[in-house]
């Protein structure tokens, strides 16, 4: 707001003056009446002259102070009128960046991005609407062909990349006008965001506006890159920490693939959102990554194990969720892993966990797990038919499995195309997985 259009002091002077003036006025008015009417000596002209003086004065005195009040009065309006259309125009940028922010964050990236660029064309009265970068996410007015508009997009989008800034574009050859905001990627201006229109020059308050909204874009983009790096790390290290696996047990990536693959598609059918459904596969990629710990002799045992070699075995499941935990994979994962080895009806290990006190994720595990074992060759029994393993599955459900994970299971099962008959798995190892 402008200081200067509001009076930031009282001017007192020109009050008492007046006063003084009505004051003086008004007594000299007085004694000339009481003279008269008394009867003394007769009134001098000097006085009238004075007294009509004093009226004069304080009428323009009053008047000038009436002048200036009214100016004031209406600059005061003015300047109210003027900091009220601010505060309501700063209050619809705000409201507006925090619906976008919202929808940034409760949807999928792309499906974000656009429900954002179609709701800028109606916010900034646009008829396109852009992210240009790699690609081009464009959402187009009601009766706004795509091509009409391509062009000039992307020609204002290079414009600010190369000026580095935003620009407010009039296009005069083709009567059009474009505001740009660049995104900086870590430093870097990656992508542009672009509103497009034909007629009237975007305003201060769209610019505003649309930088809000472009900075909301640019922090979820940014999120999703750092996101990105932090899955690629991980994946490097599930990829090594299998390959440690491998190199005791070298069936494990065949077996722990299948097993990953048909418990993603359970998960699926089962309903879970696809951050627990990747949760789940990667769970079942590491199930008896807990394997590492156990030593080579009881591994590679020909014999039936001890009751001591037996407990050390049946730990490997918290050892898992622990080397998961150190490698930084989430909570979902590690819980996942520690308990894949229960039973819904208590009694299996480590902990003898029973129903839904075994997480879903582990419970899902533990039915694929079993039909993947069942229909691999083993030393002590040929693999059995896909039907047979079912069959199994849905015998023991409500004692060793969920039964709504078996059928659930039986039900994805279908979509996941095997990788063949998994190899044989040698020693102990078999039949602990069993």
């Amino acid at each position: 707001m402008d200081s200067e259009r509001i009076p930031s002091e009282t001017h007192g002077g020109p009050d008492i003056a007046a006063w003084i003036a009505v004051g003086a006025s008004t007594l000299a008015v007085t004694g000339l009446a009481v003279a008269g009417l008394g009867g003394y000596a007769s009134v001098q002209p000097y006085a009238v002259e004075g007294t009509a003086a004093c009226l004069v004065a304080a009428s323009v005195f009053a008047g000038v102070r009436h002048l200036r009040a009214s100016r004031a009065a209406r600059d005061c309006e003015v300047a109210y009128g003027v900091a009220f259309a601010s505060e309501v125009a700063a209050r619809d940028r705000l409201s507006f960046a925090r619906h976008t922010a919202a929808l940034m964050a409760t949807l999928p990236e792309g499906e974000g991005l656009r429900a954002v660029l179609e709701e800028s064309l109606e916010r900034y009265s646009a008829e396109a609407a852009a992210l240009v970068g790699d690609d081009l996410t464009m959402a187009t007015a009601k009766g706004v062909e795509r091509a009409e508009v391509q062009a000039g997009v992307l020609r204002v989008a290079a414009e600010t990349v190369r000026a580095g800034r935003a620009v407010a574009d009039e296009i005069a050859a083709e009567g059009a006008s474009a505001l740009t905001i660049p995104l900086r990627i870590r430093g870097r201006v990656k992508d542009v965001v672009v509103l497009w229109r034909r007629g009237a020059a975007f305003t201060a308050d769209d610019l505003d506006g649309l930088s809000l909204v472009a900075r909301i874009v640019e922090l979820s983009m940014e999120n999703s890159a750092l996101l990105g790096e932090v899955r690629d790390q991980l994946d490097g290290t599930l990829k090594m920490m299998m390959g440690l696996v491998e190199q005791r047990l070298p069936e494990y990536g065949a077996h722990s693939e299948r097993v990953a693959n048909y418990a993603a598609a359970t998960a699926r059918v089962l309903g879970l959102p696809e951050d627990e459904i990747d949760d789940v596969r990667t769970a079942g990629l590491l199930h008896d990554v807990g394997m590492l710990t156990v030593p080579e002799a009881i591994l590679a045992s020909p014999r039936r194990l001890e009751p001591e070699e037996m407990a050390v075995l049946r730990g490997h499941p918290e050892h898992g969720a622990e080397l998961t935990g150190v490698a930084n994979f989430g909570p979902r994962v590690q819980a996942a892993i520690a308990s894949h080895h229960e039973r819904v009806d208590g009694t299996g290990y480590p902990k003898g966990l029973a129903g839904d006190a075994i997480p879903l994720s582990s419970r899902i595990l533990t039915v694929c797990d079993a039909f993947v074992a069942l229909i691999s060759d083993r030393p002590h029994r040929p693999r059995v038919s896909e039907d047979e393993a079912v069959e199994v599955l849905r015998a023991s459900a409500g004692t060793h499995y969920d039964a709504a994970v078996v059928e659930a299971f039986v039900a994805a099962k279908p979509e996941v195309t095997a990788a063949g008959p998994a190899p044989a798995e040698p020693g102990i190892l078999g039949e602990a997985l069993a």
